[in-house]
C-alpha cells in the first residue's frame, strides 16, 4: 500500500470504494469540519477508540493514528502510520479500544497491542507492538486453540468471539463476566455463564458489555444443565432457567454476585447491595415511570430474508415454532411475547448485558452493576440483530429498523428526552427512516437509515449546537473528494440532536463507526449507478420486512388467536372497524387499495401486495445490468434474474386470474351438489354452461352439466354426479379439446414445469404414414410433431427403401441427420451423414456413393459447393485418386490437389469445370518436376521441367509431357542446350538448337541459376486453400473475409460447442470440461495487456485442439489439406520453397480470423503494453527499459499450434533438401569422434587454458558417467551436460523452441567451464566458437542441417538480431 502525502496529491487517483471521511463532535466551540483520508487503496474498516483509531485498508494493511500513548506519539489522521509487524497477518478485522488496539487474523488469530495496565492486551508486560494473543481452550484434553472470529475493545478489557460462537474475555472489572475475584485476568478465559448458548455479536463499552444470542428453544431451556464448578464456601450456580425465572418474580433484577471481589470492585457492590432494599420498596413505582416496557410485547416478522442488512453471519437465529392451533389462553410468563405460540417464522434473538450499570446502561431497569451476563427480557422477540455498546450508553438495532437506546442521555445520545433511562426505549425517528446501521461513541450516537428518496441518511444523537450551518460550511471540498451534500435537515428537541444528511447519485454511505468525541463514515464512489441501485434494492428489502413484520403485528396474530374465525372460508376477503378493533386504523393505513377509504379492509388486495415486489426486483435487477457491458457475465446473470422475476410474476398473476375465476363460480354454484367438490387447491378451468358440450346418444329431456377442473373432469345429472381424473382420461377431438389438453398438460406436469398450456396437444411423439403429401408419399414416420408436422428428431422411410434418420424442422429435413439411398444400378446404396437446411443437404458432411468414392466437405442445394475432399476407388483397383480442393456447384473449380494413385502423379493447382485449367505444380513418383500453366486439362504454353538428376527443361509445352516450340535445355553439368524442341519427355526429344558448354567457372552459377527460376508459374501461397478460411468464416457467421458481426460469431461459437455436448453424452471427463471452458465467451473487446494475453494463447490451445470448435476445425482440416500436399509423391524437394511459403500464408490468413475474434490484439510484428499499476510500481520499473512489452506476430501466436502437426512432411522436405550434404556430415561426424577429448579439443583449436579445464571436467565426471548412454566412453564425458542440451533440438518442433534448447546448451556450456577459470574471465567468440564445435561433434545429431535451415526459414523475425539470433548464427556456421 502507498499513502499519499499532500506534495503528490495531484497526481494521486482516489480509490472507488472506501472512501473514508472523520469529524470531531465534542464542544460547542468546536467546528464540526469532516476530513478526507486519502489512502490509495480502499478502506474497508475502521475502529475507533478514546483518541486513536484504526484503519483496515485492502491488502490486509493497518493503520493507526491519533494519540498514540503506549508509543509517546501524536499521529495526525491524515497521515496514519502502518504496522508494519502486522504484513503478512492477512488481517480481516481491527477493533480499538479506550487506549489498546486489536486485529484478528484470517486463520482466527488475536493481534493486541497498547496501554496493558489492566492486562487488556493479554500479557503480563508493555505492549507497544502487536503481539499474539492465544485462546487456548484448557476444558478439553489435550488442550485445543480457539479460533477466533471476531472481537471487541471497552478501556480496561477485551472480548473475543469464537466460530464456536463462545465468548471469550480478559482484563479487569466486572464486565468481563467471568467467575473470579481475582483481577488483572491476564489469559483469555470462557465466560462459562454463556457456555450453551448461541452467541452471534458482542460490543464493548468503556465499563460493560453486550452480547447479541440466539435464543434457545423452549424444550432446551428446561434441560440445561447447572454448572458443576463451585467457589469454596459460595453456593453453586442457579441453572440459567432458574435465575430467569427468579429474575421474573420479586428478584427480577437481582445479580447473582456469588463471588468474592477484589478490593478494587468493593466498593461498588455494596453499593449494589445497600441498594437492594431500597430497590424492593421503590420497585412499584419505577415499574410506572422507567419500568413500564420492561415486559414490552415482541415484534415478529412474516419472512426473514438473509440480504436483509447488518443480519449477523456467525449464526442464524431464526427458528419455526410449532403451529398453534388454539387461541391463546394468556401470558404464562411476564417476559414471553403475545405471539409465542402463532405459528408463524419469527428471529429470536437475545440481548445480554453485563458490568457496570451506574448510568442504567445494562438495561436491566436499575442503575446496579452485573458481575455476570444477564438477559433484558424487554428486548426478547424485538428480533435484534445489531447492538453497539457507547461509553456509558447502549444501542440495539431490530429487524424492523428501529433502534432501541438505553443508559446516559446527558447529550441527547439515546435519540429521546427521557434520562436517566434504565431499559431499552425506542429512538425517536423521523417517519419514513428506516436505520440499517449504527454505532455509539462517548456521547453521542450515528445512525445510518433509509429515507423516502432511498438514497442513505446520516443521523448524528449528541451535543446540543448549531450543526447544519457548521456541517455545511466545514466539510472540505477538493477535486478527489466525491462526496456531494445534497441538503442538511437539522431537528432539534429538548435534549437531542439529530442531523440527516443524505447523498446525491455520485457517493453512498456503507459504513459508520464513532469512538471518544470522533466520528466516522466510509462511502463508496457511485460509478454508473450501481452503488445507488444496491441501496435501492436494500432499502426496499427493509421497507418490505417492515410491512410484513407490521402486518403480522396487526392482522395475522389477532386473526389467530381469535375464537372461530377461519381465513380459509372464501366470503372472508374483507374486514371492518369491529373486527379488528384498534388495529383498524393501522391496518389501514397499511393497505394499498382504495376500498380501506370506504370502510372495509381489502384483505385479498391486502395479502397479494407482496407480490407486487417482484416487479420491484426485475426493475432493479434490470437497472444493476445496465452498469455492466451486455456481453459480460455479470450482465447476463442480472438479465436472466430480471427475466425469472417476469416469469414468476406472469405466473401467479395466472393463479391469482385462476382463483379469482373459482371464487366466482363457487359463489354463483352453491349448493349441496358443488359443496362435496370444494377443494382448497381445486381450480376450475371451464364448464358446459358457457360453452357447448353436448352428451352422445342423450335424451331429449335428459340434464347433463360438464365441469372442468385442473385435477378432474365432473359429470353431473340432476342431483348425482361422477368425477373422472384427469390421469386417466382420453379425449377425442371436440370444441373441448383445447381446454382438455391444457388441462391433461398441467395435471401430467407439462404446466407444472414451465411448458406453455396445451403443449402436450401441440407436440408429441407419433408413427403416420403419407398418403397424400408428393414428397413423402407413402413413406413411414416415427418421431416427434408439432402442429400437424414433423419436427424434432425421427425417422422417415420411403417405400423404395430410402431412410433418413435425424432432426426435423416444419415438415422437411433440417439439421443433422442420416440418409441412406438405395441405388438399383449398383445394388448398394449411397449414404450420407451430416448437415440438412429446407428438406435439402446443405452444410457440411460425408457421402458415399454406391461407385465406392467418398466425399467430405461442404454441400449448398443438394451440390458439392466449397471445400471437400473427394477420394475415387481404392489402391487395389485400376483408378484410385483422391481430390482435395474447391468446389462449385458439384465441379472442381478453384485451387485443388488431385492425387492419382494409379498413374503416381500428384497435381497441384487451379481448376475450371473439372477440368485442370490455370497455374500449377505436378510432380511424379519418378521425380520429375513440372511447373508451368494447363489448359482444357493438358500441359500448354510456358512451362519449367526438372527431372531426377537435375536436368532442366524451359520452354514450351502443347500435351501432357510433350514439349512442342522454344526452350532452353540444361542438363546437370552445366551444359545448356537452346532451339526448338518437340516430343514427349519420356520418349525423346527433336532439337534444332545450340549446344553451349560453359566455362570452367560458370558451372556453379548455372546450377544456382536454374534452381531460382523454381516456383514462377505456382499459384501463389496466399490464393490457395481460400475455400477452407472461407468456410471457417462461414461457420462464424460471416459473408466473407472479416465482413460479419463479432457478436454474432461469438455467439455461433458458444451455440456449437453447446450442441456438440449436447449430442455427444459418452464424452470423457477430460474433453468435456474442455468443451465446458469454450462455452463462456471470453472478454474479447478489453485491451490485450501482458496480463491477459496469456489468456488468448490459452483459450486458443483449447480451441485448436477441439475438432468442433471453428478454429479447431479449421486447423485440423489445413493439417489434412498440408499432408495430402506434401506426403507420398509430394515429398519432392523442390517443393520444399511452396511448403514453407504455405505455412507462412496459414499463418497470415489465421492471425486475421484471430484478430477479428479478438480486436484489440496488434499487428502482425505490434507490441502490446503491460496493464496500468500504480505509481509506486510504476517508478520501481522505470529503471527496466526492456520491461512490460511483448511483440505479438502470428508466427510467435499460432506457429506452436500448427507447426507440430504439420512437422512430419515439412522436416522430410528439408532432409530431402539437405540429403547430399548430410552425407559428407555424417562421415565428418564419425570420424571425429573416434578420437579421445584431448586430442579432438586440440584438432578444433580451442585454447590451452579450456584444454586444462575440460581435462579437470573430464575425471570428475568419468565415475558418474560410466554407464551413459548418450556418452559411449569416459574419453567423452567432457561437457556431457552441453552435449546432453543440444540432442533436444531433435525433440522440439517449433523455431523457437529449438532456439531455446540452443541458447540452454551455451548456458550450460558457460556454467561448465567458468569455475574452472579466473572470475572475470569474460567470453569472446574466438574461444566460444572452438567448444561449441565440440559440442555440436559429440551431440551426433542426425539431420543438423535440415534443423538448422527449418529454424531459418520460420524462425521469429522480432528475435532474429537479438541474443539468440546470434547464437543461432554460431551454430549455422
Amino acid at each position: 500500500m502507498h499513502l499519499c502525502s499532500p506534495a503528490d496529491e495531484q497526481t494521486f487517483t482516489p480509490p472507488e470504494r472506501g472512501l473514508l471521511h472523520i469529524w470531531h463532535s465534542a464542544g460547542r466551540n468546536e467546528q464540526l469540519c469532516p476530513e478526507r483520508v486519502l489512502l490509495s487503496r480502499p478502506v474497508l474498516q475502521i475502529s475507533l477508540g478514546e483518541h486513536h483509531g484504526l484503519l483496515l485498508a485492502q491488502g490486509e494493511c493497518v493503520y493507526s493514528f491519533g494519540e498514540l500513548l503506549w508509543r509517546d506519539l501524536s499521529i495526525p489522521v491524515s497521515a496514519p502510520v502502518l504496522e508494519a509487524s502486522l504484513l503478512g497477518k492477512t488481517v480481516v478485522r481491527v477493533a480499538a479500544g479506550g487506549f489498546h488496539c486489536g486485529a484478528l487474523g484470517e486463520q482466527g488469530n488475536v493481534y493486541m497491542w497498547g496501554e496493558n495496565t489492566a492486562g487488556q492486551c493479554g500479557q503480563t508486560e508493555r505492549v507497544p507492538e502487536p503481539f499474539p494473543v492465544s485462546v487456548v481452550d484448557s476444558e478439553v484434553v489435550p488442550p485445543v486453540v480457539v479460533r477466533v472470529v471476531d472481537l471487541a475493545c471497552g478501556r480496561e478489557h477485551s472480548l473475543a468471539l469464537s466460530a464456536q460462537n463462545e465468548l471469550w474475555a480478559w482484563g479487569s472489572g466486572c464486565q468481563l463476566g467471568l467467575v473470579t475475584s481475582t483481577f488483572p485476568v491476564w489469559r483469555p478465559q470462557k465466560v462459562e455463564h454463556l457456555t450453551g448458548r448461541h452467541v452471534i455479536q458482542v460490543a464493548c463499552g468503556a465499563y460493560h458489555s453486550l452480547a447479541l444470542v440466539r435464543s434457545l428453544p423452549p424444550q432446551d431451556s428446561n434441560t440445561q444443565n447447572p454448572p458443576k464448578k463451585t467457589e469454596r464456601g459460595q453456593s453453586p450456580h442457579y441453572s440459567l432457567t432458574e435465575k430467569e425465572e427468579l429474575f421474573t418474580t420479586d428478584d427480577a433484577h437481582y445479580c447473582p454476585l456469588g463471588v468474592e471481589l477484589s478490593d478494587a470492585l468493593k466498593n461498588e457492590v455494596n453499593t449494589v447491595l445497600l441498594e437492594k432494599a431500597k430497590e424492593k420498596q421503590s420497585l412499584q413505582g419505577q415499574k410506572s415511570s422507567s419500568l413500564t416496557n420492561i415486559h414490552q410485547k415482541g415484534k415478529s416478522a412474516a419472512s426473514r430474508r438473509r440480504s436483509l442488512p447488518g443480519t449477523p453471519t456467525h449464526g442464524s437465529p431464526r427458528r419455526r415454532r410449532p403451529c398453534a392451533c388454539r387461541p391463546s389462553s394468556g401470558r404464562t410468563q411476564a417476559a414471553a411475547p403475545e405471539e409465542a405460540d402463532d405459528g408463524l417464522p419469527s428471529l429470536e434473538t437475545e440481548v445480554w448485558s453485563w458490568g457496570r450499570g451506574s448510568e442504567g446502561q445494562l438495561g436491566h431497569g436499575d442503575q446496579l452493576a452485573r458481575l455476570q451476563p444477564l438477559c433484558i427480557k424487554s428486548l426478547t422477540g424485538e428480533e435484534v440483530i445489531k447492538v453497539a455498546a457507547g461509553s456509558h450508553h447502549s444501542l440495539a438495532l431490530t429487524a424492523q429498523c428501529q433502534v432501541y437506546s438505553w443508559g446516559s442521555n446527558m447529550c441527547g445520545q439515546l435519540g429521546h428526552v427521557n434520562s436517566p433511562v434504565t431499559v431499552p426505549q425506542q429512538a425517536k425517528l423521523s417517519d419514513g427512516l428506516r436505520v440499517w446501521s449504527l454505532s455509539a461513541g462517548q456521547s453521542h450516537s450515528l445512525l445510518l437509515a433509509d429515507g423516502d428518496c432511498v438514497q442513505p441518511v446520516l443521523l448524528y444523537c449528541g451535543q446540543q449546537q448549531d450543526f447544519a450551518k457548521e456541517f455545511k460550511q466545514g466539510w472540505k471540498f477538493s477535486p478527489h473528494s466525491y462526496l456531494d451534500l445534497d441538503y442538511t435537515y437539522v431537528c432539534l428537541t429538548l435534549l437531542h440532536l439529530t442531523l440527516i444528511v443524505t447523498l446525491t447519485t455520485l457517493c453512498g454511505f456503507f459504513c459508520v463507526c464513532v469512538g471518544g468525541q470522533t466520528c466516522a463514515v466510509l462511502t463508496d464512489h457511485n460509478i454508473m449507478g450501481f452503488i445507488s441501485a444496491i441501496h435501492e434494492l436494500a432499502s426496499r428489502e427493509r421497507q418490505f420486512y417492515s410491512w410484513l413484520s407490521d402486518i403480522r403485528k396487526v392482522l395475522l396474530t389477532p386473526l389467530r388467536n381469535r375464537e372461530g374465525l377461519c381465513l380459509s372460508v372464501p366470503c372472508s376477503v374483507c374486514l371492518s372497524s369491529e373486527c379488528l378493533g384498534s388495529q383498524w386504523t393501522r391496518l389501514s393505513q397499511l393497505c394499498v387499495s382504495d376500498q380501506s377509504v370506504s370502510g372495509d379492509v381489502d384483505l385479498v388486495s391486502l395479502l397479494y401486495w407482496p407480490l407486487q415486489q417482484l416487479h420491484q426486483y426485475s426493475r432493479v435487477l434490470l437497472k444493476l445490468a445496465s452498469c455492466y457491458d451486455v456481453l459480460t457475465v455479470e450482465y447476463q446473470s442480472l438479465h436472466q434474474g430480471c427475466s425469472q422475476f417476469e416469469s414468476l410474476s406472469s405466473s401467479l398473476l395466472r393463479r391469482k386470474k385462476e382463483a379469482e375465476t373459482t371464487f366466482v363460480f363457487w359463489k354463483t354454484h352453491s349448493g349441496k351438489t358443488t359443496e362435496v367438490l370444494r377443494l382448497p387447491r381445486r381450480r376450475v378451468v371451464c364448464e358446459s354452461s358457457n360453452r357447448s358440450l353436448t352428451l352422445q346418444s342423450a335424451g331429449r329431456f335428459s340434464n347433463h352439466w360438464f365441469i372442468l377442473f385442473n385435477d378432474a373432469l365432473v359429470h353431473t345429472q340432476f342431483s348425482s354426479h361422477h368425477v373422472y381424473p384427469l390421469t386417466c382420461l382420453w379425449v377425442k377431438p371436440n370444441k373441448w379439446l383445447r381446454s382438455l389438453n391444457q388441462a391433461v398438460d398441467l395435471v401430467l406436469g407439462g404446466g407444472g414445469q414451465g411448458s406453455s398450456p396445451g403443449l402436450t396437444a401441440m407436440s408429441r411423439t407419433a408413427s403416420y404414414t403419407f398418403t397424400g403429401d408428393e414428397r413423402f408419399k407413402d413413406a413411414q414416420y416415427t418421431g416427434s410433431w408439432l402442429a400437424g408436422r414433423v419436427h424434432g428428431r425421427g425417422t422417415m422411410k420411403w417405400p423404395d427403401g430410402q431412410i433418413y434418420t435425424g432432426n426435423f424442422k416444419n415438415g422437411l429435413e433440417d439439421g443433422y441427420g442420416e440418409c441412406m439411398i438405395p441405388n438399383k444400378v449398383l445394388n448398394k446404396p449411397d449414404t450420407y451423414q451430416g448437415q440438412w437446411r429446407e428438406g435439402k443437404i446443405h452444410g457440411f458432411g460425408k457421402y458415399k456413393y454406391a461407385s465406392g468414392e467418398v466425399y467430405e466437405g461442404c454441400f449448398c442445394d443438394g451440390q458439392r459447393h466449397g471445400y471437400g475432399m473427394l477420394s475415387s476407388g481404392k489402391l487395389a483397383k485400376t483408378s484410385s485418386s483422391v481430390f482435395i480442393g474447391h468446389w462449385v456447384h458439384d465441379r472442381k473449380t478453384g485451387y485443388g490437389v488431385y492425387d492419382d494413385i494409379t498413374r503416381g502423379e500428384k497435381y497441384m493447382g487451379l481448376w475450371q469445370d473439372d477440368q485442370r485449367h490455370g497455374s500449377s505444380v505436378v510432380v511424379t513418383q519418378y521425380g520429375v518436376y513440372y511447373e508451368g500453366t494447363f489448359k482444357e486439362n493438358k500441359m500448354s504454353g510456358p512451362g519449367l521441367l526438372v527431372s531426377e538428376d537435375d536436368t532442366v527443361f524451359h520452354g514450351e509445352f502443347s500435351d501432357d509431357w510433350t514439349v512442342n516450340g522454344k526452350g532452353v535445355l540444361s542438363l546437370s553439368n552445366g551444359d545448356c542446350l537452346d532451339g526448338m524442341f518437340s516430343g514427349e519427355w519420356s520418349s525423346g526429344l527433336k532439337v534444332v538448337g545450340m549446344y553451349t558448354k560453359p566455362g570452367i567457372y560458370e558451372t556453379e552459377s548455372k546450377e544456382r541459376n536454374s534452381v531460382n527460376r523454381l516456383g514462377q508459374y505456382v499459384v501463389p501461397a496466399a490464393q490457395r486453400w481460400i475455400c477452407v478460411f472461407d468456410e471457417c468464416w462461414s461457420r462464424l457467421g460471416c459473408e466473407a473475409a472479416g465482413k460479419g458481426d463479432r457478436t454474432t460469431a461469438w455467439e455461433n461459437i458458444a451455440v456449437t460447442i453447446t450442441t456438440v455436448r449436447r449430442q455427444s453424452p459418452d464424452l470423457s471427463r477430460s474433453h468435456s470440461k474442455v468443451l465446458e471452458s469454450l462455452e463462456f465467451i471470453p472478454q474479447y473487446g478489453e485491451p490485450v495487456t501482458t496480463a491477459n494475453y496469456d489468456n488468448i494463447r490459452r483459450y486458443l490451445t483449447k480451441a485448436c485442439e477441439t475438432p468442433h470448435h471453428p478454429l479447431g476445425w479449421l486447423v485440423e482440416t489445413l493439417v489434412t489439406a498440408y499432408r495430402m500436399t506434401y506426403v507420398g509423391v509430394g515429398s519432392n524437394r523442390r517443393l520444399l520453397r511452396q511448403a514453407v511459403l504455405e505455412v507462412q500464408a496459414y499463418l497470415t490468413h489465421f492471425y486475421s480470423i484471430v484478430r477479428f475474434l479478438f480486436p484489440e490484439l496488434p499487428e502482425d510484428g505490434g507490441m502490446i503494453p503491460e496493464p496500468p499499476s500504480s505509481p509506486t510500481r510504476r517508478r520501481h520499473s522505470s529503471n527496466k527499459a526492456e520491461q512490460g512489452v511483448v511483440v505479438v506476430s502470428c508466427s510467435s501466436l499460432l506457429l506452436p499450434l500448427l507447426l507440430p502437426r504439420l512437422y512430419p512432411p515439412l522436416f522430410t522436405l528439408y532432409c530431402l533438401q539437405e540429403e547430399p550434404e548430410e552425407a559428407q556430415y555424417w562421415e565428418r561426424i564419425l570420424r571425429l569422434n573416434k578420437q579421445p577429448d584431448q586430442s579432438l579439443l586440440s584438432f578444433l583449436g580451442v585454447q590451452d587454458v579450456f584444454t586444462v579445464a575440460a581435462s579437470m571436467l573430464s575425471s570428475v565426471t568419468h565415475f558418474s558417467l560410466h554407464s551413459s548412454q548418450i556418452v559411449s566412453s569416459s574419453k567423452d564425458a567432457c561437457f556431457v551436460s552441453s552435449v546432453e542440451t543440444l540432442q533436444q533440438i531433435s525433440t522440439t518442433f517449433t523455431p523457437s523452441d529449438k532456439l531455446v534448447v540452443i541458447q540452454k546448451t551455451f548456458e550450460e556450456l558457460t556454467v561448465e567451464v567458468k569455475p574452472m577459470l579466473d572470475g572475470n574471465f569474460l567470453w569472446c567468440m574466438d574461444d566460444l566458437f572452438p567448444l561449441f564445435l565440440y559440442v555440436v561433434l559429440r551431440a551426433r545429431i542426425r539431420n543438423l542441417g535440415a534443423e538448422v535451415s527449418l529454424i531459418e526459414d520460420l524462425m521469429d523475425p522480432n528475435i532474429q538480431h537479438g541474443e539468440m539470433g546470434l547464437m543461432f548464427t554460431t551454430l549455422k556456421t
